[in-house]
């Protein structure tokens, strides 16, 4: 029942963040207002949103125009769905950690989709994250407030340094500060063996994309999309990231 309850409320909050995501251009990330068809404008009734269901039964089309629905939407209902229903089947929703892990999870995967989309890692997601973890940990675990705290900075600053270096040329502003919250959420050593495999994620990657042709060393990769796609990996199943990188720590649990 946990991991149908999960799945269901994954569907639910995957489609506020297709909202989330797909608004931040044409509307600066607001998201009051009626939902409407990007194409023919019209405003879209209760069951034309209904998560996955109302896609699927449109057959990827919009009602009104007949214009194809980018799959992009369904696909954040179900990588939230699946997220969200994993972690109910590894740990159950009645624990202490459950509202916390599923605010911060709905961050890390909200965050993999912006900066795949936008190429950034929005304030309004990553600072809100931030407070998260931190009542958390002054909540449930003080002990590690120190850890996380001196861990985030090491990293941030390590990354602003190369932010200034290169004028914003190799990273931006935004992964300095996804770096502190990084370093709050899994200390040391857990957020450097997140970030080296993330890294490693990334340059295979781009290494594949080169040997396929389709990019070049001057090619922008969305690395914030890595890091979240690592850090969710790791909430999930935390051991294979770290012994992955040489490193392990129970900072999570």
């Amino acid at each position: 029942m946990a991991i149908v309850i999960a799945v269901v409320l994954g569907l639910i909050l995957g489609s506020f963040m297709s909202v989330l995501v797909g608004r931040w251009e044409t509307k600066k990330g607001i998201i009051a207002g009626r939902s409407e068809c990007p194409e023919c404008r019209h405003v879209l009734a209760w069951y034309d949103l209904i998560p996955l269901a109302s896609w699927l039964m449109l057959r990827g089309r919009c009602r009104y125009c007949d214009v194809p629905i980018s799959v992009k939407y369904p696909l954040m209902e179900l990588a939230m769905a699946g997220t969200l229903g994993i972690y109910a089947w590894q740990y159950g929703l009645s624990t202490f950690w459950a509202l916390s892990d599923i605010l911060i999870l709905f961050g890390l995967v909200a965050l993999f989709f912006f900066d795949l989309r936008w190429h950034l890692l929005p304030d309004a997601v990553v600072f809100p994250l931030i407070g998260i973890v931190v009542i958390r940990l002054l909540w449930l675990r003080p002990d590690l407030v120190a850890n996380g705290l001196a861990t985030g900075a090491g990293i941030a600053a390590l990354l602003g340094l190369l932010w200034l270096v290169s004028h914003g040329g190799w990273l931006g502003l935004g992964d300095v500060k996804f770096a502190f919250l990084i370093g709050l959420l899994f200390g040391y050593p857990g957020a450097v063996g997140v970030t080296l495999v993330a890294i490693w994620a990334g340059a295979l990657f781009g290494v594949g994309l080169m040997a396929a042709h389709r990019a070049t060393l001057k090619t922008a990769l969305p690395f914030g999309s890595f890091w979240s796609a690592v850090a969710v990996i790791t909430v999930l199943w935390p051991a294979p990231v770290f012994y992955l990188s040489g490193l392990f720590t129970p900072v999570l649990r």
